[in-house]
């Protein structure tokens, strides 16, 4: 009974070890490809995000909820609110506008714009660096 009880506990584990493994590789793979944002109807406001040029920066830093299966919430799953420039924090444009939050895009931008010049303060200036237009795609 002992050695079957040793056995059966095994086999689990190298069940959840082998799911937990194609979870990563799932994530890892996504991460990988730029993602486009769709913000609005108009292809000028989406926004081509790439994971690799956020080298360095935690996950957490915008992804500042889990969800029950241990993966990072999307923003749309937690900013439901409609509207171009809707001031509610819950809004999708202010999870990616707000001057003040930690975890806006544009509060991030700014903080390493001014902290750092030489290298990002050409960069993240305007809108341009993250919306692009239909004909010329947002920089990666």
């Amino acid at each position: 009974m002992k050695y079957l009880s040793s056995f059966c506990f095994c086999l689990l584990f190298l069940w959840c070890v082998s799911a937990q493994a194609a979870d990563i590789k799932s994530m890892t793979e996504t991460i990988k490809q730029p993602m486009t944002i769709k913000a609005s109807k108009s292809e000028r406001m989406n926004v081509v995000f790439n994971h690799t040029s956020h080298r360095g920066i935690s996950c957490f830093q915008c992804h500042h909820k889990a969800s029950d299966k241990g993966r990072y919430v999307s923003c749309k799953e937690c900013h439901t609110k409609p509207g171009a420039r809707e001031r509610d924090p819950q809004s999708l444009f202010m999870a990616f506008h707000s001057k003040t939050s930690d975890h806006s895009c544009l509060k991030c931008h700014t903080d390493k714009a001014a902290n750092r010049p030489e290298k990002f303060g050409k960069t993240f200036r305007n809108c341009r660096p993250c919306h692009g237009t239909p004909s010329t795609p947002a920089s990666k």
